[in-house]
């Protein structure tokens, strides 16, 4: 057999890989540059980073003005930034998870090759990350905090485990994973896992880790709790936590996720793991670490999933850890393969080559579907003219971004409302009441979700306010991503 007969699996792997990788390219550049909402947390997140930007205080008690999201705010600060530099525009602020995505790719990559020794592994690894676009949501470049989290916490583990003899590593490990943690509060997880691998392995040379780590998280975290009054732990930890679990979404998440459009990589990790623990024992976790890893990834990930509302962003941890086992598995395999005996070798292969493939048709879209088309654009355009020419203050209630692009005041998120009451438990603030009650604004448009037909709020609306006018699809653009809506009724003031 030739050198060149035996590559033919590795190639057509390669092959997919780089398929799957354009694909996602094709997809997302255009999506990068949509200037309207793809999914409609991004409106609420770029508003929040604009109160960065602004110097406004983020993390406050629930008003009409302004609601923030139970996430942490590294990414909310980094928005702050961009739109210091450029503007408030969504385009820029997807540039943030865009270029996460590409870090997280590459990190694969060189995770990949160095665990398994064939560079043809690591292009393969990176490009099933790519390839898990639609497994994972298309959210890879949304403007939300999970392709920013990722990065930061592959990241950090990589420095941790490949510290060698290195210090320096560990520390420089801590401040990637604190800024992990204040990027997602799972975060937290992440590094209290490291931290019990590290004295594991090296003893007590693992405090170079863990004082950084404790420091850099708790010494932020009562600082920012202190200056917001109280209302920083509110958000992100009171209201972060208040989604019920249901046994049914982890039943979900196992059956149907895990091992159904994540099988083949769940197989080849618990391949890879059963075949290191024959090679070494017990001893497999502190010899190959990232079997570890991937176990605190699904879990974070299935804690995600399990809670309402928690939605396919959730798996991204655990796909982007999982798309390493098939290096691992190489490693494990290979060991056991007596002198790397060419028969095995081709085997070996063959075997991979076809679990990849099957690993990527699970994966499997129509790119222009997903893209956004001239068409709704111009609704967004003719959506943001109409909102101008109201004349007074107008409230967008799922897209405040909508009414400051029209040139309008913009006001709370109803979304971020809803969430910031525990899912509509508690009463709405007294200045949202009031400005209903008073006809403050002379319009409202509802895209009539579920947040916007809570009863109380939907109640206190229809007191007020009457249905004018139901708008045509033609003349106002939907989200493509997570939850579908788009703005639909016009509601204006009863007559006193």
């Amino acid at each position: 057999m030739t050198i060149t007969a035996r590559r033919v699996p590795e190639i057509i792997a390669v092959l997919a890989a780089l398929t799957f990788a354009a694909m996602y390219f094709y997809t997302a550049l255009p999506r990068l540059v949509y200037p309207y909402d793809l999914d409609f947390i991004e409106d609420s997140i770029l508003m929040q980073s604009l109160r960065v930007a602004r110097g406004q205080p983020v993390y406050v008690q629930p008003n009409a003005d302004f609601d923030p999201h139970v996430y942490m705010p590294l990414y909310f600060w980094l928005g702050g930034l961009v739109i210091k530099l450029g503007g408030p525009s969504l385009g820029l602020l997807r540039l943030i998870s865009f270029g996460a995505t590409l870090v997280t790719t590459f990190l694969i990559d060189g995770i990949a090759r160095r665990e398994s020794g064939l560079r043809w592994i690591g292009i393969v690894c990176a490009g099933l990350f790519l390839g898990g676009y639609r497994i994972n949501g298309f959210w890879y470049e949304i403007i939300r905090v999970d392709s920013l989290f990722v990065a930061l916490t592959l990241g950090g583990l990589a420095l941790g485990l490949y510290a060698g003899a290195s210090n320096r590593r560990l520390i420089l490990s801590a401040v990637v994973l604190a800024l992990s943690f204040f990027t997602k509060q799972t975060g937290a997880l992440m590094g209290l896992g490291l931290a019990l691998y590290l004295f594991a392995a090296l003893g007590r040379r693992a405090l170079w880790f863990a004082i950084p780590f404790g420091g850099l998280t708790l010494v932020p975290l009562f600082t920012l709790n202190a200056v917001t009054g109280g209302w920083f732990f509110y958000h992100v930890f009171r209201i972060g936590s208040a989604d019920p679990v249901e046994i049914g979404r982890i039943v979900n998440y196992v059956v149907f996720e895990l091992f159904g459009v994540m099988t083949v990589l769940s197989l080849m990790a618990i391949v890879a793991g059963l075949l290191g623990a024959r090679r070494a024992g017990l001893k497999v976790i502190l010899d190959q670490p990232w079997l570890y890893a991937i176990g605190m990834a699904v879990v974070i990930s299935g804690i995600g999933r399990a809670r309402v509302g928690g939605n396919l962003n959730n798996r991204m941890p655990a796909y982007a850890l999982l798309c390493l086992a098939p290096a691992i598995l190489i490693r494990e395999w290979s060991a056991l393969i007596p002198a790397r005996g060419e028969t095995q070798l081709r085997w070996r292969d063959r075997l991979m080559a076809a679990a990849i493939i099957i690993q990527f048709a699970l994966g499997g879209y129509y790119p222009p579907r997903y893209i956004p088309t001239a068409a709704m654009r111009q609704r967004g355009d003719r959506l943001i003219k109409r909102i101008a020419s109201i004349d007074g203050r107008v409230l967008v209630m799922m897209h405040p971004y909508y009414a400051l692009l029209a040139g309008k005041e913009p006001a709370a998120q109803i979304a971020t409302l809803w969430y910031v009451r525990q899912r509509g438990a508690l009463p709405l603030p007294d200045d949202f009441v009031n400005r209903i009650q008073s006809r403050y604004y002379a319009a409202i448009i509802s895209d009539e979700s579920l947040f916007e037909t809570e009863p109380d709020i939907h109640g206190l609306l229809t007191t007020y306010y009457v249905p004018a006018e139901t708008l045509d699809a033609s003349e106002a653009p939907p989200t493509t991503t997570g939850v579908v809506v788009r703005p639909t009724v016009v509601y204006v003031p009863k007559q006193p």
